[in-house]
């Protein structure tokens, strides 16, 4: 039963988170998810985020695909579709803390790495999307984290800021798709959960414009600082979410 504290408290989570999010790009699961599983069981919360990153998504799409008009995407939906599949059957193997574990103290390596001048030796753009899409499906799949890999690829190859949202906004476009569609055919999408999604729209969009205006105010060198510090903020919250896995 859909109470109005549901309703409000989601709401708060998702604006917040999508401040965030519409700052960097990415960062809404991870924020959003271990608060929204103190109203929700973790499998409506995997199809609630899933839902609200495709409207982000859908929201974001056509600007998105503007700007990355002539990008290889193709290479990137084809291995991000690769990723989730491969990520899904890993997760049925592997538990996802140890994942979570895992990726957190890489993400927090690679960040340090990065800003002491190390790049993966990546040149072409459809290189970069092909990386991005595989990786993050991967962890996509195997643990519902959709941008961090993408975000670690990307600001690898000083990708411009613009680009850089509208590259993981397309990402998540297609890696959420796979995602839902995975659930539909489980049968864990839930009317309720479908509803406190759209309940939440006004505060994703509002998120969303506040993060958008906060991005425009700033310069490159900042917004690279920026994504570097949510990124070993993630890199934490990720390892925290594995500990916690292994000690529950």
């Amino acid at each position: 039963m859909i109470s109005a504290t549901d309703i409000i408290a989601l709401s708060l989570i998702i604006f917040f988170a999508s401040v965030v999010r519409g700052f960097t790009g990415f960062g809404l699961a991870l924020i959003a998810v271990p608060l929204i599983q103190f109203f929700l069981p973790v499998t409506d919360t995997a199809v609630f985020i899933a839902f609200i990153n495709f409207i982000f998504s859908l929201v974001y799409y056509q600007k998105s695909k503007e700007i990355v008009k002539g990008q290889p995407l193709g290479i990137m939906a084809l291995t991000t579709g690769a990723g989730v599949a491969a990520g899904t059957a890993i997760f049925k193997y592997v538990p996802p803390s140890s994942i979570q574990l895992v990726w957190g103290v890489l993400i927090i390596m690679i960040v340090f790495s990065m800003l002491r001048g190390m790049n993966f030796g990546i040149k072409s753009d459809r290189s970069a999307l092909a990386a991005s899409g595989l990786f993050g499906g991967i962890l996509a799949g195997c643990t519902g984290i959709t941008g961090p890999p993408v975000a670690v690829i990307l600001s690898s190859v000083k990708t411009p800021k613009e680009k850089f949202n509208a590259i993981i906004s397309m990402f998540i476009f297609f890696a959420v798709s796979y995602a839902i569609l995975f659930y539909l055919l489980a049968g864990l999408i839930r009317k309720e959960i479908l509803l406190l999604a759209i309940c939440s729209v006004p505060a994703l969009l509002l998120g969303l414009r506040t993060g958008d205006k906060l991005m425009a105010r700033i310069g490159q060198k900042t917004f690279t600082h920026a994504i570097y510090a949510v990124l070993v903020i993630l890199g934490v919250i990720t390892i925290l979410k594995g500990v916690k896995g292994f000690i529950s």
